[in-house]
């Protein structure tokens, strides 16, 4: 990551607010380098891994669970609906995912396209004019300090950018995301926005051979919350359905769950 920062602090140092101008703000970033360096600041603070090279014929074949599992999964049920099962350990990974580029893409509201997989590439077209094609080198390089930032402060949690994006979006393809997001505060909203909740129910639910790294996608999401300081469960949908109450809610009442504010979308 050395040589990614010193190309970020020489364009810093260089800017037109700085006390150096330079030629430097003013030439175009070679894109293929940028690439180079963006893959170089991740992997460089990567630790090495036990997990097969062939990552995703290894998930294909754990989500297959066998009989002893099952019936030991159905003696230990948590209180979450049949229907939200599976699907809560595909919300927990898409949560994930989503934190991870609402935080890299800060200031942009639609994210349609945008995969962990395609971050570099995300990076460049978003930080290069539709029609003049004139980059915005600083931005460009703001956006992929925070991309470089967040990833070594995942790694310290064991996240490894080679394996957990792929990792996350089969387990969402695989067991879908929730259909309706909890609405008021009751037990299910509560539950559901408690950590140990959720990891008793990837205990309870995933094959054996998968909850190891869905419990760090969930640490890593926990993590996402707390920095972030909101609920573990946000609706990045573009239509939120929330599951309906006993009583009416106006819509955009607040709700109170353990500090962070909950917006409640609800016609009333």
């Amino acid at each position: 990551m050395q040589r990614f920062n010193s190309t970020l602090e020489e364009s810093i140092v260089c800017s037109p607010s700085g006390s150096r101008p330079s030629s430097l703000w003013q030439a175009t970033i070679n894109e293929g380098k940028f690439r180079e360096d963006l893959q170089q600041s991740k992997i460089k603070h990567e630790h090495r891994t036990s997990s097969p090279a062939d990552f995703k014929s290894f998930i294909q074949s754990s989500v297959h669970v066998d009989t002893s599992e099952r019936a030991e999964s159905q003696s230990c049920q948590t209180d979450v609906p049949p229907e939200d099962n599976d699907r809560m350990l595909g919300e927990i990974a898409y949560q994930l995912d989503r934190r991870i580029l609402s935080y890299v893409f800060q200031g942009h509201k639609r994210l349609y396209g945008f995969t962990l997989l395609n971050i570099p590439d995300k990076i460049i077209q978003v930080s290069t004019h539709p029609l003049t094609g004139k980059v915005d080198e600083g931005y460009r390089l703001h956006l992929a300090q925070r991309y470089a930032d967040l990833m070594e402060q995942l790694n310290q949690l064991g996240y490894k950018t080679k394996l957990h994006p792929l990792f996350t979006e089969f387990i969402v393809n695989t067991y879908g995301i929730l259909k309706m997001m909890p609405g008021e505060s009751n037990t299910k909203a509560m539950n559901y926005n408690n950590p140990d909740f959720l990891k008793k129910q990837i205990v309870t639910t995933a094959p054996r051979k998968i909850q190891k790294d869905l419990l760090l996608v969930l640490t890593c999401l926990c993590y996402m919350a707390e920095k972030d300081r909101k609920p573990l469960l946000l609706c990045f949908r573009a239509k939120c359905p929330v599951e309906p109450t006993k009583e009416k809610l106006s819509t955009g009442m607040r709700l109170e769950l353990g500090g962070p504010v909950l917006f409640i979308l609800i016609a009333a």
